[in-house]
């Protein structure tokens, strides 16, 4: 990054001049918070704002079951043993959010959206005491698995924590961003594959990379991580631990306080492997029926649990990103590899296999690439008005595709219509089938009653939003007058201009 004093004076990094710009990577099992601002040169400073001045925060929380107080982060990681007698311990707060989940503690009831509030309370307390810095505004990096209605959801939480969201961008193309920061070679590269592999999702974005110009050629991302990892080491070491003692209870009859506590003890060894091949040892206290507990966890049981769902569910899911793209490994210059189940070594050794070692890039600093990556993204001239990198249309009844957004044209915030479609036969039903340019991916399908007339007229109404998804409106007057349904879509790929964050 540039050091040159001249940068501090264009009008495309104002932002920075004027405070800074607040990255988060709300993730499931961390959260990372990045402040990005110009130091006194002129050029670019990157303040990681950590947990009472540490690491970044623990995404958990936990609640009391007789009232009392909510205890956040790493205080509950490191007392979970103890809390989970007292407390609901509630890891991966990312996972409730959009969902029905929620929490009942005596007569509180806590959503999705509540424990998030909440915890996003605790960060910006926590972050205000320590660097004095209150965080009003940020940016937000989310998975591509993301829905439109867990983007709302989150966007109400932060917002009732006092934290307005001004910017969104995907994991896999800030923890991008944040390298080429730091790496000049990275600008030199034709196509990369950044694989984000976290707590509880899987991201995966190629790049198309033409001078400062960042286009996300294909997304791809599922509900996998580190916790799955977890959860199924505790059921197989729950089911030694039965053989061993000889009493005849499943894991999941056991009580949730002593499920959780067998999950973070795995959860302790698997990270463990990151460093130390030598077998580890699980220990609980108080295992219900069990009591206390200690048994041995060899690393080849590990590697024997991890390399079948990296192999049916992580390579898949690379290969699937790569179809898209239309594109094979060898037409790939680089993998990053970013998130906190990156470090799994038969992780890297599957990756390697089919990239080739000399491709693999494993970042500095990877806790807190996406976070650092949105804050850079939200502080140029895209900020809040990325475009899209692929036309978004209603496939026709002949095969075409009429477009509603139009690629490196429409863009976040942006409105559509009305568009007028009609129907070409006598249907009670006509189908919105919303697909990309060449009709290779559709991105969803909404269902319109009709009464049938040839002469039915629909009006279409859409909007990109700025969370980045997209919100299709389609109306029938012939119905009712107020008669309309909607669907919102995501998966939507961009294209960024990174010209300030290079210069």
């Amino acid at each position: 990054m540039s050091t040159d004093k001249r940068w501090c004076e264009r009008k495309s990094m104002k932002s920075l001049k004027n405070g800074g710009v607040i990255g988060i990577d709300f993730g499931t099992t961390n959260t990372a918070v990045v402040r990005v601002g110009l130091d006194e040169f002129g050029g670019v400073a990157v303040q990681r704002l950590g947990e009472n001045a540490g690491s970044p925060f623990s995404s958990i929380i936990a609640i009391p079951k007789e009232g009392g107080k909510l205890v956040f982060g790493r205080e509950v990681k490191e007392r979970r043993l103890e809390l989970s007698e007292t407390h609901y311990i509630v890891p991966s707060l990312k996972t409730y959010i959009g969902s029905e989940r929620e929490v009942i503690s005596g007569k509180n009831r806590y959503s999705g959206e509540d424990v998030t509030c909440a915890f996003l309370k605790y960060l910006r307390r926590n972050i205000q005491k320590t660097y004095k810095i209150d965080i009003k505004e940020a940016a937000l990096a989310f998975p591509v698995d993301f829905s439109a209605k867990a983007r709302r959801s989150l966007k109400r939480a932060a917002e009732k924590a006092g934290i307005k969201l001004t910017s969104f961008a995907g994991e896999a193309t800030a923890a991008y961003v944040a390298n080429r920061n730091n790496r000049e070679v990275f600008r030199a590269y034709r196509r990369v594959m950044v694989i984000d592999w976290g707590g509880g999702t899987l991201d995966i974005s190629i790049l198309d990379l033409e001078g400062t110009k960042v286009y996300e050629n294909s997304i791809h991302g599922i509900k996998i991580g580190g916790d799955d990892i977890d959860l199924e080491l505790a059921y197989r070491m729950h089911a030694k631990i039965a053989g061993v003692y000889g009493i005849d209870l499943e894991f999941d009859n056991m009580e949730a306080g002593n499920r959780d506590k067998l999950v973070s003890a795995c959860e302790k060894a698997k990270i463990g492997f990151a460093f130390d091949e030598r077998d580890a040892t699980i220990e609980l206290k108080k295992y219900g029926a069990f009591g206390d507990v200690s048994i041995g966890l060899a690393y080849e049981t590990f590697r024997d649990i991890v390399i079948p769902i990296i192999k049916s569910r992580v390579l898949k899911s690379i290969s699937v990103a790569m179809k898209q793209a239309k594109v094979s490994a060898s037409g790939i210059d680089a993998v990053i590899m970013a998130g906190g189940s990156s470090g799994l070594k038969p992780f890297a050794h599957a990756v390697a296999n089919v990239f080739g070692k000399e491709k693999i890039i494993l970042p500095e600093n990877a806790a807190w690439s996406v976070a650092e990556g949105v804050a850079l993204l939200s502080s140029t001239d895209s900020g809040g008005g990325y475009k899209i990198n692929d036309d978004v249309g209603v496939l026709l009844s002949d095969g075409t595709v009429y477009p509603i957004f139009e690629k490196n044209i429409s863009h976040v915030g942006q409105q559509v219509g009305p568009i007028n479609f009609s129907l070409v036969e006598d249907t009670q039903n006509a189908h919105f089938i919303l697909t990309n340019s060449d009709n290779t991916f559709v991105y969803g399908k909404l269902n319109i009653e009709t009464k049938g007339f040839l002469q039915e007229n629909l009006q279409l109404y859409a909007r990109i939003e700025q969370d980045q998804s997209a919100s299709i409106f389609v109306q029938n007057s012939y119905i009712n007058e107020n008669f309309s349904k909607q669907i919102e879509i995501n998966k939507l790929t961009f294209y960024y201009d990174v010209k300030a964050i290079d210069e």
